[in-house]
């Protein structure tokens, strides 16, 4: 288990939430009540992650089945449409939330939902030409 790499990400995890919670507990950051909250998500993540992997290391049908799963084409085609629908259900509501904030005169959420879809079709258009490079 110790040579899977996700068990280090969450070790990670778990060390950076635990110092983001101090530092937060401790009054070295300001509006500590955010800074608390970031913190105990990530730790939280870090220790579910960490307790699926242990978890799966010791059932030994539980681990047949994750690897299975995670070669398997199917499973990888069905993931790809679900981000594909992400990506377009995401850019429809933030765009309907950008002009919507735009004509109730919240000019700055607006902009800000518009520039996320900004972002994220830049992103699509970058690593689209990185990965036809690659495949």
């Amino acid at each position: 288990m110790k040579s899977n790499r996700l068990f280090y990400i969450s070790i990670i995890e778990i060390a950076a939430g635990v110092i983001i919670d101090l530092l937060a507990f401790s009054g070295i950051v300001a509006d500590s009540d955010v800074i608390t909250g970031i913190g105990s998500g990530i730790l939280a993540v870090g220790l579910v992650q960490l307790l699926r992997l242990v978890r799966i290391e010791h059932n030994p049908e539980l681990k047949k089945y994750v690897e299975t799963a995670s070669k398997d084409e199917r499973y990888a085609f069905i993931s790809m449409k679900a981000k594909e629908a992400a990506f377009a259900v995401y850019i429809m509501l933030v765009g309907v939330l950008c002009i919507g904030w735009m004509l109730l005169g919240y000019r700055e959420e607006g902009m800000l939902a518009a520039m996320s879809i900004c972002l994220l079709a830049f992103l699509y258009a970058v690593l689209f030409r990185v990965l036809a490079r690659k495949y």
